[in-house]
């Protein structure tokens, strides 16, 4: 193994040398020669060599074997010893350092090389076992917390698919045992509950399955030409028109705005983001999308022509929704975005915990941001950034 870096640790001078100088025809590379165990430390943390030829007897307070175990033990670096003479007790003292070789004096030099090479050979094996290990060992560690966070996904859809699905059934009977006496006002709520109760399977069946596909990284990201402008106006629109009278939905764009962008993501951000504002606004309100444009600060090209023969402009665009509802507390920020995490102050109002988690993979197939402000009882503001290509 030609040009790897060899330390020599040699208390006397002129053996050091002689080794040093063999080493460097059989083309080695003597990064340093140390004479005292001390020094062989401080050497191996400023070098970095690939193997320590160490003399096991060193002049000083601290002998090879002592200095070798450090060394070992500090930077992993293989050592291979230097011993003209060892009594039993020092060869097993040397032994608890796990040295990769030992070369007794006098010796010949192809005896030299031939310890060196199995010595640097084998820690390279060792090296890949255990990288291959840990590999093994990490690959294990994520498998096993996928199929505990699957596992746990399950049981809280089950948990949460339980009150709609009773409500159904509740309902469904109800309808059949009353059809008969029961008014048309009173056939038409109990209809409207089930159809409720099938949305709200719905919806989260979608989530989960939204969740479920970014977490395997299937969630795919297909960008195309949109008018931003035109389409969260008509999305407002849409919104208005299932949200009840209490509460009015305000878009705000600064122009007409046409980006490279994912729709069906799009669609799934703002759905939830307008979706949880008024519903966490039980006593009404206004609620705002805007939709803002800025420069993005990205040091290229200003114009592009994308492959769809556009001429486009790196931006960011801005979506802020904003409500006036009940807010978040402090304590739930941090927890806003797991899976099923709901607010500690929601009391009855439904919903499963899920969307803002949809939001945030959303967001980050697009290599966007999502920022928060929110005061209790004042309202909630949601800040998206998403990177874009702008149609100029």
């Amino acid at each position: 193994m030609a040009n790897q870096k060899i330390m020599v640790v040699e208390d006397e001078i002129i053996v050091a040398e002689d080794v040093a100088g063999r080493l460097r025809k059989l083309g080695y590379t003597v990064t340093a020669i140390a004479t005292t165990g001390e020094e062989a430390i401080l050497k191996a943390e400023e070098t970095q060599p690939d193997l320590v030829l160490m003399d096991i007897v060193l002049e000083g307070n601290m002998d090879g074997i002592t200095a070798a175990e450090k060394i070992r033990n500090n930077y992993h670096i293989p050592i291979v010893f230097l011993t003209a003479y060892a009594d039993e007790e020092t060869l097993n003292r040397a032994k608890l350092t796990d040295p990769f070789g030992y070369i007794l004096k006098p010796f010949q030099q192809k005896d030299m090389h031939a310890t060196i090479e199995i010595a640097l050979h084998r820690y390279e094996l060792e090296t890949k076992m255990r990288q291959a290990l840990e590999s093994s060992e990490e690959l294990r560690q994520i498998a096993q917390q996928q199929v505990l966070r699957q596992s746990k996904y399950v049981a809280m859809a089950a948990h949460e698919l339980r009150n709609p699905l009773t409500a159904l059934v509740a309902s469904t009977k109800l309808l059949e045992f009353n059809r008969t006496h029961w008014d048309e006002e009173s056939k038409a709520k109990c209809l409207r509950l089930i159809h409720s109760a099938i949305q709200n399977m719905n919806q989260m069946i979608e989530d989960i399955l939204i969740v479920g596909r970014a977490e395997a990284d299937q969630l795919q990201f297909n960008p195309a030409p949109l008018n931003l402008s035109e389409f969260c106006y008509h999305f407002v629109e849409r919104m208005q028109l299932s949200a009840n009278g209490k509460h009015r939905l305000k878009f705000v764009s600064d122009g007409v705005i046409v980006a490279i962008i994912d729709q069906r993501l799009l669609q799934h951000i703002l759905s939830n983001l307008l979706t949880n504002a008024i519903k966490y606004s039980p006593n009404g309100g206004t609620v705002y999308l805007e939709l803002i444009c800025e420069e993005s600060g990205v040091s290229a090209r200003e114009e592009i022509t994308n492959e769809q023969g556009i001429l486009t402009t790196e931006k960011v665009v801005i979506f802020r929704v904003r409500d006036e509802g009940i807010g978040i507390p402090q304590k739930d920020l941090g927890k806003l975005f797991e899976a099923f995490h709901r607010c500690s102050n929601v009391g009855a109002i439904a919903g499963n915990g899920l969307g803002l988690t949809v939001v945030k993979k959303a967001v980050e197939l697009h290599g966007g941001t999502i920022a928060v402000e929110s005061e209790v009882g004042i309202g909630t503001t949601f800040t998206i950034k998403l990177p874009c290509k702008i149609k100029i």
